[in-house]
Order: C-alpha cells, then structure tokens, then sequence
C-alpha cells in the first residue's frame, strides 16, 4: 500500500508529474488534446510550490518510494461559485494503475476530517460533467449534485458539476471503520 503523507517542498516535481498524467489519463477524451498538450511541468512544479508553501490548504500524497500516484489539495473555498460556507477540494486525482486501491476514500476521508477540525461543516468539490468515473466516485462517497455549470480551462468551456457533502463525520469516519478497502 502507498504512504499518504503531505509531501515535501523538494517533491513539488514528483507531484506536479503525477498531476500532468492524471490529466491526460482522465481527460483524454473529454478535453481537447491541444490543452493537455500544452501542461507544462515547470509551471505545474511552481504551482505546487506554492501550494506546498501555503498553510491554509490541505495536502495529501500517496508515494510508492518517490513516485506520487494520486493527491488531493483542499481548504478554504476560493472558487465564488462553490458554497461559501464549505471547504472546496480544489483537485483529486489518482494514477490510472493505483485506482481501486481505496486511495480515493482515504483522500477524501482526510480533507473531510481536516476541514471538519477546522470547525467546517460541509466539502464541495467539482468535476468535469463528462468525468462519469469521477462522478460516479463522488456520488458513491455521499456527493449531493449542487448544480452544473460550466468551467472555462485556457479558453475551452468545458460542462462541470459541482457536489457537496454535508455528512463530514461520516465521510472523515469512513478511515476509522475501515470502509477504504475498494
């Protein structure tokens, strides 16, 4: 099983990896090829150093030695169309190859538990509307559709769709009950 841990400022690389084959892998059919394309690892790598650096999100890496094979980056909301009042995941991916390992459940069972800490009483998250497999994972794990809408990536509108959970202890609690296994 990988190591969840918060990475390090010297992994910034390794995530930023991870980010760009998640992209590809996930997205290959639904966004256009010229936007994955042009994913540029030395402005992801940045990205996520500044990420690394700000105490307010919380970060997640699963490892298998100095390979990331999945993340999730969540906290406050910054989007303004999410819920003002529940912490946003800004992103959760997991590689093709280390899906169904339970990897997702544990992401979203720490954001869940580390916003609730914070006094949080409810996550949102969004998606592209074509991502079924993602949709159907943040439907399985509780997700109530918010709305859709649409989301603009370098000039391309692409349909998302936007879940919120309001049952933090319960999705937090699914690492204490050891519902991560699929």
């Amino acid at each position: 099983m990988p190591e969840l841990r918060r990475p390090r400022a010297d992994e910034s690389e390794a995530v930023a990896r991870c980010h760009i084959a998640c992209w590809r892998e996930a997205y290959a059919a639904i966004v256009p090829a010229h936007i994955l394309e042009r994913a540029e690892l030395g402005e992801r790598t940045q990205r996520w150093q500044q990420h690394l650096a700000d105490a307010e999100l919380h970060v997640l890496a699963a490892f298998a030695g100095a390979e990331c094979l999945g993340f999730i980056l969540s906290g406050p909301p910054r989007d303004p169309s999410l819920p003002q009042d529940a912490g946003h995941v800004s992103a959760l991916y997991v590689r093709e190859r280390a899906q169904g390992r339970g990897l997702g459940r544990r992401f979203m069972a720490a954001a869940a538990a580390d916003w609730q800490a914070r006094g949080g009483r409810a996550l949102a998250v969004g998606v592209l509307a074509e991502n079924a497999r993602a949709r159907g994972f943040y439907e399985a794990m509780g997700g109530r559709l918010l709305h859709e809408g649409v989301w603009h990536w370098h000039g391309v509108a692409l349909a998302d769709a936007h879940y919120r959970y309001d049952d933090l202890a319960g999705l937090a609690g699914l690492a204490a009950r050891g519902d991560l296994a699929t």
